[in-house]
């Protein structure tokens, strides 16, 4: 009986999952809010990051997002607000920061760092749920979209030079047997001539807090957040499959 005993501790011991940097870290919304999942193609003509938070105190954070990474220009002078620009900074004001004040202009290419699992540590919370904000400028709408937390962190000791980002891609294991990286959409996206010479530091012990939005449908599939040569632990998850052949491009992760 004790051998027994003994035998199913070792089993539970085995199965518990390891603690992570991550589990302390509280994030506050509001709660009981009409959340839905984006619909493919839904996302085009939104703006907003998928950035909540870059830092080092993380015993509370607000689900609020980066609309920008790159601070946007002044209005022009003598620019009046009116009543709807107030209400509109009003309702954008509880769901997104001002831009990111962490981008840095170089006068020569930049060297950026490549990531590993030497240099960060890669946590998605698959089961908890938070809130995506994004505004749509063409209808003028704010949507709440269905969401799970990313935390990522430095561990390198030391910083790291990072190219600037708007959102986290999904990895899906495909039919081939490949972790394909995949979008929400199948959106074209124009080059910036400029991102060589646009970087951020991701200081020692910091830790990165994102969103990424749940897919919706009726098959399963295993996922993964990946961000260079580093990846998150693989989790299951809903989706269509049709989202894999609908990709503008195919994108391998090796």
């Amino acid at each position: 009986m004790k051998r027994f005993f003994l035998i199913l501790t070792i089993l539970f011991i085995g199965c518990k999952e390891e603690k992570t940097f991550a589990d302390d870290i509280v994030l506050s919304f509001p709660k009981g809010e009409n959340l839905t999942f984006q619909q493919f193609n839904e996302g085009i003509g939104e703006n907003g990051t998928g950035i909540i938070y870059i830092g080092k105190d993380t015993s509370k954070i607000n689900v609020q997002y980066f609309q920008s990474i790159i601070p946007a220009p002044p209005p022009p002078p003598g620019y009046e607000f009116g009543s709807v620009d107030i209400g509109k900074q009003k309702m954008m004001s509880s769901c997104f920061h001002d831009a990111s004040n962490r981008i840095k202009d170089s006068e020569k290419p930049v060297r950026f760092d490549s990531l590993s699992e030497k240099n960060v540590k890669i946590v998605a919370k698959i089961k908890d749920t938070i809130p995506k904000y994004a505004f749509n400028y063409d209808t003028q709408t704010l949507k709440k979209y269905k969401a799970f937390p990313i935390f990522i962190k430095n561990i390198s000791g030391q910083k790291l030079i990072l190219t600037e980002f708007k959102n986290l891609p999904l990895t899906v294991l495909n039919e081939k047997n490949k972790w394909q990286t995949i979008w929400n959409d199948n959106a074209f996206v124009c080059g910036n001539s400029r991102w060589q010479y646009r970087y951020w530091e991701f200081n020692p012990d910091e830790i990165m807090v994102l969103s990424v939005n749940y897919l919706t449908g009726k098959n399963r599939a295993k996922f993964k957040i990946w961000t260079g040569n580093s990846s998150s632990d693989e989790f299951t998850m809903n989706y269509d499959k049709q989202i894999v052949k609908n990709q503008r491009n195919y994108f391998e992760v090796k």
